[in-house]
């Protein structure tokens, strides 16, 4: 039986995760040290125990039942913090790069932790565009995010009170499969080696 609902999604993505120097035990540090991370932001946002986090091998999916701007100023800054912190001094096969997206919308899900739907589909067409890898692969920051245009909506709405910790976001065009669309980024973290 499923049932509906308005969530807030962040999806993550590991930037090469199946590289040729990157084996299965690489992987495996990669991944756990991801989630870590994730699982810190989420509980440093008070958001960790109402939190479904869909596990992607490579990444995940948030579905979280506050609201975009919550995300954007409390999960994403710790989570950029920790990603900090760890590429500290790691050799290039163990650096993590970042794909981030947030978008709102509806889902619908049953008792088996699955969701579905247009928005949630549409999270993953950000993260996975070809626009978002390039943009990642030409920069030296370890973190790309892209919300969607919901989201900038409401970041616009937001103005000035939570301007300081939101950030400065740019216009991307992006087409995956079906979908076009614009999607508002920003480049995250201290610069490592791309």
């Amino acid at each position: 039986m499923y049932q509906h609902g308005t969530f807030t999604f962040l999806g993550l993505d590991i930037e090469a995760f199946h590289r040729g120097d990157r084996d299965l035990y690489t992987q495996m540090v990669m991944r756990s040290e991801l989630l870590s991370m994730l699982d810190a932001a989420l509980k440093g946002a008070g958001l960790f125990s109402n939190a479904k986090i869909l596990d992607r091998g490579d990444g995940a999916l948030v579905i979280l039942p506050c609201g975009p701007l919550r995300v954007l100023t409390e999960v994403v800054p710790r989570l950029t913090a920790s990603l900090n912190t760890y590429n500290e001094g790691k050799p290039s096969r163990l650096i993590l790069r970042l794909r981030l997206a947030v978008h709102q919308g509806a889902a619908a899900y049953d008792e088996r932790g699955g969701y579905i739907g247009q928005d949630v589909t549409f999270v993953f067409r950000m993260i996975e565009s070809e626009t978002m890898r390039r943009q990642l692969a030409t920069t030296t920051r370890p973190i790309v995010l892209a919300v969607s245009e919901q989201v900038n909506e409401e970041v616009k709405a937001a103005g000035a009170d939570d301007g300081q910790s939101i950030p400065k976001l740019g216009s991307l065009s992006f087409e995956t499969k079906e979908t076009r669309a614009t999607a508002w980024t920003a480049q995250l973290g201290r610069c490592v080696p791309a």
